[in-house]
């Protein structure tokens, strides 16, 4: 038995799940830094686990076996497929990724990094939004990798929306649109925006009765609470069809974009069919908890390895695990 287990049956398990974002060089996440970060994970003893593995943990229908981690993805931008995955493979580790299913395209698979040509080289994210916005999807994952990540990799792609929808969410004027502070500000605003046109606070359109234009250019209605529930239904209802149609198989998982939500985002969840949502409120994961509300760790690119280590370590005590985030970051009430 080792150590952690024997921490486990003293102060109970938890399962850590982790949120990564872009695994790419020259940012703050490097393949070189996101494998050493794997490395340690298997180091500390832990395994890695399929979301439909820990779903059925958490409803009591299969035990857990040993110390278990959940490594998770948002966004299936395309250097998942380029630097993250192959790290992934590299170990024997498994990954579940979160696709905005709007920005999926159809094309071939492309080169990834252990591949003798050099792959292409991707954009930061908020640079992705920016072209996907206006019709480029090329920075995100198409369907040949997905449908490879699932049916060839043996990994798992569930839905993160259909539209990621941003929104703003207080009138307070945080400063203009020529500062292009945010990728979603000139969707927002709207393309033939001024430079001057104010911009405000920005968050989830699935947790916030905010105010704006979506991708096409409309305003948002969110103004009601029906509004908000028929808005988040029916975006959570066509990513779920559009990744079982890719799929050939259910997608009952659902990763909420900024980790907001309210009890309005969670019923429209459960209304569009998703059976497990996640969030960024790290905690206790385990038997016995709200399936609509498992909480993730955020492991952003300046997060260093004795950071990763500790976090990880207490999230899998589930005495320990309130201590790994002491605030909510997510909830909205």
């Amino acid at each position: 038995m080792s150590v952690i287990s024997i921490a486990q049956a003293l102060l109970g398990t938890s399962i850590p799940v982790l949120c990564y974002h872009q695994v790419r060089p020259d940012s703050g996440m490097t393949p070189e830094k996101f494998g050493r970060h794997l490395d340690l994970i298997k180091k500390l003893g832990f395994q890695t686990i399929s979301l439909a593995n820990l779903h059925r943990i958490i409803q009591g229908q299969t035990p857990q076996s040993g110390p278990s981690v959940v490594i998770t993805f948002d966004d299936c931008t395309l250097d998942n497929w380029v630097y993250a995955v192959p790290q992934l493979l590299r170990r024997n580790m498994h990954g579940v990724f979160f696709a905005i299913t709007d920005f999926i395209q159809p094309g071939p698979t492309r080169l990834q990094a252990d591949q003798k040509t050099a792959p292409l080289p991707v954009p930061a994210f908020g640079d992705i939004m920016q072209q996907a916005l206006s019709g480029n999807c090329d920075g995100f994952m198409n369907e040949a990798e997905i449908r490879a990540v699932v049916h060839d990799l043996g990994m798992e792609v569930y839905s993160h929306s259909a539209t990621h929808q941003a929104c703003f969410t207080r009138a307070k004027q945080t400063g203009t649109l020529g500062e292009n502070r945010h990728w979603s500000h000139a969707a927002l605003c709207g393309q033939d925006a001024d430079a001057d046109s104010a911009v405000h606070p920005v968050g989830s359109a699935y947790a916030h009765a905010g105010f704006g234009l979506d991708g096409n250019g409309r305003p948002l209605t969110l103004k009601t609470d029906q509004e908000r529930l028929a808005f988040c239904v029916t975006d959570f209802s066509a990513a779920k069809a559009k990744l079982e149609d890719l799929l050939d198989q259910p997608c009952p998982f659902l990763c909420l974009p900024w980790g907001e939500y309210d009890d309005i985002t969670l019923a429209a969840a459960k209304k569009a069919g998703y059976e497990g949502v996640l969030n960024l409120e790290a905690g206790h994961v385990g038997p016995g908890i709200d399936p609509m509300r498992i909480g993730r760790l955020a492991v952003k690119d300046r997060k260093t390895l004795p950071w990763l280590g500790l976090k990880t370590l207490l999230l899998a005590h589930r005495t320990l695990a309130p201590w790994a985030q002491r605030r909510n970051v997510g909830r909205r009430t």
